[in-house]
């Protein structure tokens, strides 16, 4: 409910109650990393845990976000706060296609892959295959806008899986999804790599096509 607690929200955690994993520290593990939940519109939350986390703490600090809320003041404000990198799901090329996926038009999206590098962050963007919505001319069209930007730009091809009010749509397969890495490989940029493979990948064979076609280091 709006304005009330959950009664599963922990409150606040204390420091005694954060425990390092088993597995140790790692390639990956100095990140707070803030997904799954896109506060960017109203970014103070942002700006504090940021301030917090540099305060204590010489970890990374990485927001994924559809990009609505980052404008240039919420950018300059987050800047500032220590916030170190975004993960930027750009849900589609085509205007119409967005508006319906996320309701808002995504021309200031699209402008912001150069706007967030400009400002010194560090970006990787993110794209759906979304059979039947968005496929390969649009995601070939994403990786055009990173290339003539900046042809490091990292650019994660994930693989759409049904949930909620988009059941009617399915998962790609292996084959569509290593035809869209290949047909944006051939844009020119130099990182990209597919995602979310236990989502399109299910059989030998299809481990190794993937592995044949894209190579173990790019999924």
């Amino acid at each position: 409910m709006h304005g009330k607690r959950s009664p599963l929200c922990p409150k606040v955690i204390q420091k005694k109650d954060i425990l390092l994993s088993p597995q140790g520290w790692g390639p990956a593990r100095n990140i707070v990393a803030f997904t799954g939940g896109d506060l960017t519109c109203c970014p103070e939350f942002y700006v504090e845990c940021a301030c917090l986390i540099k305060s204590e703490t010489s970890l990374w600090v990485l927001i994924e976000t559809n990009g609505y809320g980052l404008t240039p003041q919420n950018l300059d404000a987050l800047k500032e706060a220590g916030v170190d990198a975004f993960w930027l799901d750009i849900k589609a090329f085509d205007e119409g296609d967005h508006k319906w996926l996320t309701g808002c038009f995504n021309r200031n999206i699209l402008k912001l892959p150069e706007i967030i590098l400009k400002k010194g962050f560090v970006l990787e963007v993110l794209s759906l295959y979304i059979p039947g919505l968005v496929e390969v001319p649009q995601l070939k069209k994403i990786a055009q806008l990173l290339f003539d930007v900046n042809p490091e730009i990292p650019f994660t091809i994930l693989g759409f899986f049904p949930e909620y009010q988009m059941k009617r749509y399915k998962s790609p397969k292996v084959s569509q999804m290593v035809d869209a890495f290949m047909e944006v490989k051939a844009v020119g940029l130099r990182n990209v790599r597919l995602g979310n493979t236990g989502v399109f990948v299910s059989t030998e064979q299809d481990h190794h096509l993937l592995k044949e076609k894209v190579g173990a280091g790019n999924y």
